[in-house]
């Protein structure tokens, strides 16, 4: 059986298992049903175990299964990296880099430094997943992602920081605002006016929750998110305030009618946004590169 052939049956393993359906996995795959299905009891007999349990409400992988799915994902990922390595040594400069990342970046970093690292390497695409930072850790786990850049994660064991910038928060407002007069602003300021918060899934609120719990200071909570793009265009329409990390506030620049304003508030503390891999991983070049690149813009708006 040839390589692609191999990775063809991973992918038909893991499609199944995320799916958790043969005739979902199929439609996705775009074959019948019955061929899959033969597919996976073959693999099943080849190996002398059973990948899945087969349920009426779908199909979970066994003991057995979740090790050929990290093996498969291991497999696939591994040939991305060669593939691209070889690419390289031709000067092809092709391949792709996937991220997963909080949705903080989503809005101008992201868009922003893809945009100019593909003006230097047009033959480099971009697979972006915007997600909690639970399943920014997850996707790499998955080998559903190369890089993931996370604000105020938990350390863990599998996971390598390749880099760290302390954050603060920012206070994000509409661009005629009251506040939007001020450089810098006290948590006391933005006080006076109804709050429009990141809600718990997001970094932010843990830094919010705490300095709240720690001051005298009774906020006034009128909207609650796990949508930033909801929450700027909430603020941008009234005087409500929210909060979001300095790299993806666009300090003192004006977007789409939204402006951002620096919080002096030594409560308030900073997080680190890390850029991190899973550990142990060779990288692709592509993502080794705009890691790279990362790292140079993250540095300079952590100075």
């Amino acid at each position: 059986m040839s390589a692609l052939q191999y990775l063809r049956i991973f992918n038909y393993i893991d499609a199944i298992a995320r799916h958790g359906s043969i005739r979902k996995a199929a439609e996705g795959l775009f074959i019948t049903p019955s061929a899959l299905d033969r597919r996976l009891q073959d693999l099943e007999e080849d190996l002398g175990a059973e990948l899945f349990e087969r349920h009426a409400r779908g199909m979970r992988p066994t003991a057995a299964g979740e090790l050929f799915l990290k093996h498969a994902r291991e497999q696939r990922a591994d040939f991305e990296r060669l593939r691209g390595d070889i690419a390289h040594l031709r000067g092809l400069h092709r391949g792709t880099v996937s991220i997963a990342a909080s949705q903080a970046l989503a809005f101008s970093l992201f868009p922003d430094i893809i945009t100019r690292f593909r003006q230097k390497n047009p033959g480099i695409d971009f697979k972006v997943r915007i997600c909690d930072h639970n399943s920014v850790v997850q996707a790499l786990r998955d080998f559903e992602a190369d890089l993931g850049l996370v604000y105020n994660v938990q350390p863990t064991t599998d996971i390598s920081p390749m880099l760290e910038v302390e954050q603060r928060l920012c206070a994000v407002m509409a661009a005629d605002h009251p506040l939007a007069q001020q450089p810098e602003l006290r948590m006391r300021d933005c006080l006076r006016y109804p709050l429009a918060l990141p809600d718990a899934s997001l970094g932010g609120r843990m830094l919010l929750d705490a300095f709240f719990a720690r001051s005298s200071l009774n906020p006034q909570v009128v909207l609650e998110s796990n949508s930033f793009e909801m929450l700027r265009n909430f603020v941008r329409g009234n005087d409500a305030v929210s909060f979001q990390i300095q790299v993806g506030a666009a300090l003192a620049r004006v977007q789409d009618g939204v402006t951002a304003r620096q919080i002096d508030d030594r409560g308030l503390g900073t997080r680190p946004l890390t850029l991190a891999q899973l550990k142990g991983r060779h990288l692709p070049l592509p993502a080794m590169r705009f890691a790279q690149s990362l790292r140079e813009v993250l540095e300079g708006a952590g100075e």
